[in-house]
């Protein structure tokens, strides 16, 4: 089973894929490009979308639903897939995808081929989020892990100032940055302490984390357009 199955059947849907699929909703024609076993792709299915599919993994896409319109076992970063993708999505998505890419900028330019009015759903965890940064400070701790920001076969790695910057440098505009897992600092300390932790949570928590957006979203979506 491949682990982000383990991890979907384990915990069900992340809060970012809950958002992807809301922002999505019903009846649209999607290129979901990363599909694994197609557990997002059932929904979409069930909202009655049209669903083409990019995944490298072939075992994983055995199990991908079989309504789905196209399955294509291909790399994004691969020149021929454009060629057989159609040109009329209302959405790309690539949910955590672009980190584990060779060359993400080839992807990108791959999926511009083919994306005339659509609107393209990238989601990803933030290097420079707290968690990651606590651990670098305290432990001076890099070790990849199985699954998650360190995940081992992720080669990239973005912030929230970063990847908006690589897209805009490949022909996208982004239209709104969302934070669907959000860390601050000490914020489990802080929610202890009587009065201040209900002036945190109730006033500053949303203030901290609207305004230093790259140390406070651990995870996030960008939503964007040609």
């Amino acid at each position: 089973m491949v682990i982000y199955e383990e991890i979907f059947k384990k915990y069900g849907f992340s809060k970012t894929q809950q958002k992807i699929l809301e922002i999505v909703g019903s009846r649209k024609k999607i290129l979901e490009i990363g599909a694994s076993s197609g557990y997002m792709t059932k929904v979409f299915l069930d909202n009655g979308c049209i669903v083409d599919v990019v995944e490298t993994n072939k075992i994983a896409s055995l199990k991908i639903p079989k309504k789905v319109r196209n399955i294509l076992n291909y790399s994004i970063e691969d020149v021929k897939v454009a060629g057989r993708l159609a040109n009329d999505y209302d959405f790309i998505i690539m949910a955590d995808v672009l980190e584990h890419l060779i060359d993400p900028a080839k992807a990108l330019k791959n999926i511009d081929k083919i994306a005339k009015n659509s609107r393209l759903i990238i989601s990803l965890p933030n290097v420079a989020s707290w968690p990651m940064r606590k651990q670098l400070f305290f432990r001076g701790d890099f070790q990849y892990q199985q699954s998650g920001l360190l995940d081992k076969t992720h080669l990239h790695f973005y912030t929230v100032n970063t990847l908006p910057k690589l897209l805009s440098e490949n022909g996208w505009q982004t239209e709104n940055i969302i934070g669907t897992i959000q860390r601050l600092p000490f914020e489990e300390t802080l929610r202890k302490i009587p009065i201040v932790g209900w002036l945190f949570k109730t006033f500053l928590y949303a203030i901290i984390v609207k305004k230093y957006q790259n140390l406070s979203y651990y995870h996030f979506l960008v939503v964007a357009h040609k």
